[in-house]
């Protein structure tokens, strides 16, 4: 077998051992529920069949290994896994020291899946927009932004009238690589990583397992009429298994863990969900947008909230 073809080519934006603890055995040979909010759907899967895009990570310079990034995060996987099944398994909260590694990984998490790409390159197109319109305010400055580039005037496409007719009829657009993306995503999670070390943070447990988890777990969530982040939400959560969630609120709370509690965070679960959501039933709990219980995930539709 060559190396091309030995290669892994379903690449989790959501690793195998956190979506083992959402099955009914907590393995990862298990079997959970996918529920596509999307197109409508749901059925029984596995955390090997579930939660990845193919190629999602591979890298495209020949001078690299192509899986490198797969490889990386398979490391960082690795050295969580343990503690996940653990926390799982005896169903307790995290100690001391395995809040440094979970935390990590969450932020890691927050900036892996397919949700970030497009969050980041918005701002990176918001960014590039303003200083192209500051550097097109004349031909002088023009000129001045290409001799710091190291683009001659007369180089293809670099002409002053061609350059401001396309910044001003808006009809072009940028376009990254994936390594790009790679590099944004580690970034953002040494950036995050301090910030949600210096936040208190609590465990809940489910007694029944009613947690879920969705294609985008890290839930940031405070004022709509607010730039929510990691520094000032007012509550942020991460289901770590059907049975327990970490949570950091602002002020600091502890919550009365019971059904409609569960609920109620399963439904930021769903609103949070870019596409599919994962249990171990199918009849999950939740709540509506007049905060009435729910275990029918069919009445469920984001555009009532």
């Amino acid at each position: 077998m060559s190396d091309k073809e030995s290669e892994p080519r379903r690449h989790h934006y959501v690793p195998r051992c956190w979506l083992a603890g959402f099955t009914e055995t907590g393995e990862k040979d298990g079997k959970l529920w996918v529920t596509d909010i999307v197109r409508r759907k749901q059925w029984e899967s596995s955390p090997g069949g579930a939660g990845f895009i193919r190629d999602f990570y591979r890298l495209s310079d020949d001078e690299v290994d192509p899986v490198m990034v797969e490889k990386a995060l398979s490391q960082i996987e690795g050295a969580v896994a343990p503690i996940l099944k653990s926390i799982g398994q005896e169903r307790r909260r995290p100690g001391r020291d395995e809040f440094r590694t979970l935390l990590y990984f969450i932020a890691i998490q927050w900036a892996r899946v397919p949700s970030f790409r497009p969050l980041v390159l918005n701002m990176f197109d918001t960014i590039t927009r303003e200083e192209l319109a500051r550097s097109l305010k004349s031909r002088e400055s023009w000129r001045k932004t290409l001799k710091e580039a190291g683009i001659a005037e007369d180089a293809p496409g670099a002409s002053y009238e061609s350059m401001l007719e396309s910044e001003q009829s808006g009809k072009y657009s940028i376009t990254v690589q994936t390594e790009w993306y790679i590099q944004q995503m580690f970034k953002a999670a040494n950036i995050i990583f301090p910030t949600m070390q210096k936040r208190s943070w609590g465990g809940a447990i489910s007694p029944t397992g009613a947690f879920i988890g969705c294609d985008s777990p890290v839930i940031v969530d405070g004022p709509k009429d607010k730039m929510i982040g990691f520094r000032n939400a007012e509550i942020i959560t991460y289901a770590l298994s059907r049975y327990v969630l970490l949570y950091s609120t602002l002020p600091e709370s502890d919550p009365f863990v019971s059904r409609k509690w569960i609920a109620h965070v399963n439904t930021l679960s769903l609103l949070r969900a870019e596409q599919q959501v994962f249990s171990h039933v199918p009849d999950f709990c939740w709540k509506d947008e007049n905060r009435k219980y729910q275990t029918d995930w069919t009445l469920f539709s984001k555009d009532k909230y």
